[in-house]
């Protein structure tokens, strides 16, 4: 899936899915600029001490973390969420803390290296939506090809489901 194509996904979700990548875009925003203290206080007024690129990685990071999270509720049937979908936004949320993080008085990565882990973990981050959307293209259009052609649709069969069925229901 090329990323007009995402963007034509995107432009069709339910306004529960948009709900939900707004949340948690949100609190995926306050959690990083907790935790890698882009933003602090000082004197009693606000202050900003990251680098500028620091705040548009952190904003296009957890926005793009809020639509992968999104795009595991209501996936159509073939398209499930598994544990094996949780590893990318994780560890591009990793590599945003690492590349923004101004807490430690020794950091782990070195300056010049922060801007690089904060384009690839962007870059992993956008791979892993579309990847995502994609899934779930597969998925429908399998279905839709199933009904006329007799065929499966694709599914993962290497990943326990994110979300399983209990037994009660």
């Amino acid at each position: 899936m090329n990323i007009a194509g995402a963007f034509t996904e995107l432009r069709t979700w339910p306004a529960r899915r948009r709900m939900i990548a707004g949340g948690v875009s949100a609190l995926v925003v306050g959690a990083l600029v907790v935790a890698s203290g882009t933003v602090g206080f000082a004197g009693g007024s606000v202050t900003f001490p990251g680098s500028w690129w620091g705040y548009l990685v952190v904003a296009a990071g957890s926005g793009l973390v809020g639509l992968i999270v999104a795009g595991y509720f209501d996936a159509p049937i073939g398209a499930a969420a598994t544990m094996c979908d949780l590893r990318w936004p994780v560890l591009g949320m990793i590599s945003i803390y690492l590349s923004t993080d101004l807490r430690t008085t020794v950091p782990l990565l070195a300056e010049f290296v922060r801007p690089v882990v904060a384009v690839a973990a962007i870059a992993l981050l956008v791979w892993a939506l579309l990847e995502r959307l994609a899934s779930e293209y597969r998925a429908v259009a399998g279905r839709d090809r199933s009904e006329m052609a007799g065929a499966d649709g694709e599914v993962c069969t290497t990943c326990r489901p994110l979300f399983p069925n209990s037994s009660g229901r």
